[in-house]
C-alpha cells in the first residue's frame, strides 16, 4: 500500500427531485452502484449515505436534488476501471435526462493513506477545480501524480 490514496468527490443537481417518478431510473441505482463500489478492486472508504445527506442538510444543500458522492480509491486507475464499466458506465450515459445540463463537477485529489476526507473537504476541493486542475484538485482529464512524501 502506498503512502497516498486517491479521493474523489462529484455533484450534480438533479432535474428533479430523487422521489420524482422521472428519476427513478437513477435512484433505483444508488444502492447498487455504492455496494459495487464497495467490492471493486481499489477500492477504499466512502461515508455512508445518511453521513452524506446529514452533511448536505447541514450545509444548506438539498439532498433531494444533489447528487453528492465522495470517496477514497487506491489509485487513478482503480476509480477509471470502476467509473467507466457495468451499472455505474449505464448511469454516465443516461445522467443528461436526470440531471441539470452544466451541474454535474467532479474532483480528484490525493490524501496520505488512512485520511478519511469529510464533506466540507469534497465540496472546498469542487470548488478549487472549478478554476482549472492543479496538483491539490484535479480531473480525470488533467491528472497529476500522488506526491513523493507526505505533508509535514
Amino acid at each position: 500500500m502506498g503512502a497516498f490514496h486517491l479521493a474523489q468527490a462529484n455533484i450534480s443537481t438533479g432535474r428533479w427531485a430523487f422521489d420524482h417518478w422521472r428519476m427513478r431510473g437513477f435512484a433505483s441505482r444508488i444502492d447498487a452502484i455504492n455496494d459495487l463500489a464497495r467490492q471493486a478492486p481499489g477500492f477504499v472508504w466512502r461515508p455512508t449515505s445518511e453521513r452524506m445527506l446529514n452533511d448536505l442538510v447541514r450545509l444548506g444543500l438539498d439532498p433531494m436534488r444533489e447528487a453528492y458522492n465522495l470517496s477514497v480509491w487506491e489509485s487513478v486507475e482503480s476509480l477509471w476501471a470502476f467509473t467507466f464499466s457495468g451499472v455505474h458506465l449505464e448511469a454516465v450515459k443516461r445522467s443528461e435526462q436526470w440531471f441539470e445540463p452544466g451541474s454535474a463537477f467532479d474532483v480528484m485529489w490525493w490524501v496520505p493513506a488512512g485520511h478519511l476526507p469529510t464533506t466540507e473537504e469534497g465540496l472546498a476541493k469542487l470548488e478549487l477545480v472549478k478554476s482549472g486542475p492543479t496538483p491539490e484538485a484535479f480531473t480525470f482529464r488533467r491528472r497529476f501524480p500522488a506526491p513523493e512524501h507526505p505533508a509535514r
